[in-house]
């Protein structure tokens, strides 16, 4: 019962309109998230995104018979990251997650801050490619590289951009990431 009316709460308090805000490119996409959730004023003037929660009873098997119409051959499954309470056996699981958070760059003899892209991939010791081992997200196919956001013309970019990567278990020991920055120009 005391779940139920979380849920309830938590579906009232996502349920209004969320209003459009003008944002600047530069911007980090928590600090929109964050100006749209302290926002008091709701004058959406027809404009905005609807966003609805709802926590659906049973495994999968039985949310996919029972509920269908939500869940269909092409919505995406995210398993829970961390550990279950109880491992059965012949449930491996060898997750491996990597955030991108920020980095400070040097404008260097620019007057103006560069548009850095980082790039991240995975190589074997002997520099071969590990093709389609980084994931972007949950019904994602593998990508052998993964780009980030180019930030314009911003000092510190804060990205917090996480990718799974998936690896054979006997192969991690033998593996490494490799991370490029570069700079992008805003003709590119």
């Amino acid at each position: 019962i005391a779940m139920e009316t979380y849920i309830r709460q938590r579906q009232l308090i996502m349920s209004p309109l969320i209003t459009s805000h003008v944002i600047g490119e530069n911007e980090p996409l928590t600090s929109v998230f964050n100006k749209v959730i302290a926002a008091k004023e709701v004058n959406h003037k027809g404009q905005g995104l609807w966003v609805s929660l709802k926590l659906l009873p049973g495994d999968l098997a039985q949310v996919q018979k029972d509920f269908s119409h939500l869940v269909d051959r092409s919505t995406a499954v995210a398993r829970k990251m961390g550990f279950p309470e109880i491992i059965l056996p012949g449930d491996v699981r060898n997750d491996i997650y990597v955030t991108l958070v920020q980095g400070e760059f040097d404008k260097g003899k620019k007057k103006t801050p560069k548009n850095v892209e980082v790039t991240m991939s995975v190589y074997d010791e002997d520099g071969n490619l590990q093709e389609k081992a980084i994931h972007p997200g949950a019904g994602y196919e593998g990508v052998s590289e993964y780009k980030s956001v180019v930030y314009y013309q911003v000092k510190q970019p804060c990205w917090y951009e996480t990718v799974k990567v998936c690896i054979a278990i006997e192969e991690v020991s033998r593996c490494h990431l490799r991370f490029t920055f570069r700079h992008r120009s805003s003709q590119e």
